[in-house]
This record gives structure tokens, sequence and C-alpha cells, in this order.
């Protein structure tokens, strides 16, 4: 749809949302925290952004995620570890943005 801008913390107010389809676009920046309040969701696909900042730690509290794509944006850091709350998560595509490997203790 080549939609542009950043997604506005009003979108938060959607708890309704099952389903988010925003890949695609041409979004930009961090991701509001208001968007933890989509408990709903199931499927997220933020694909072909351009989205950037830590990939957020709220994910892991959406506990009825099952699909969760992120590739090709510009998120930076780590993988949260509250992700692993996402119990019934079958599906995370990261790949394509600049996140860290995690230190490893030898």
């Amino acid at each position: 749809m080549t939609l542009i801008g950043k997604i506005p913390r009003d979108f938060g107010n959607l708890t309704f949302l099952v389903s988010l389809d925003l890949g695609s676009n041409n979004f930009h920046g961090n991701l509001p925290q208001e968007m933890a309040r989509l408990r709903r969701l199931k499927f997220v696909d933020l694909s072909l952004n351009k989205f950037s900042g830590e990939v957020p730690s709220w994910f892991g509290f959406l506990h009825q995620l099952e699909v969760l794509n992120l590739r090709n944006n510009s998120f930076t850091g780590f993988i949260p570890p509250s992700l692993s709350n996402a119990s019934r998560l079958e599906s995370l595509v990261i790949s394509e943005n600049l996140l860290k490997e995690t230190s490893r203790k030898r």
C-alpha cells in the first residue's frame, strides 16, 4: 500500500485486533509502547519497512502471538529474553535487521 510515517500511539487502542499486517510499506521509527495493549494479536507482519530501535520486549507479553515477522527492517540490539514468554509463538522471522548475537559465556 506504500504507507509512510510512524505508527501512532493511538494504535494501541485497537485492542480487538487479532491480525496485523503492515508489511511492505515505508513505516519508520520505533514501535510505540502502547501496542503492548494489543493482547489478542495472533499474527503480526511488520516486514519490509524501516522500523528501528530495539525489538520491543512487550512482544513477549502478547501471549496469543503465533506468528511474528520483523524481517528486513533496521531493528538493533538483541532479541529480548521476554520473547520466550510468547509460548504460542510458532514462527519468528527476524532476518535482515541489525541485530547482535547474544554474548556467550565460555
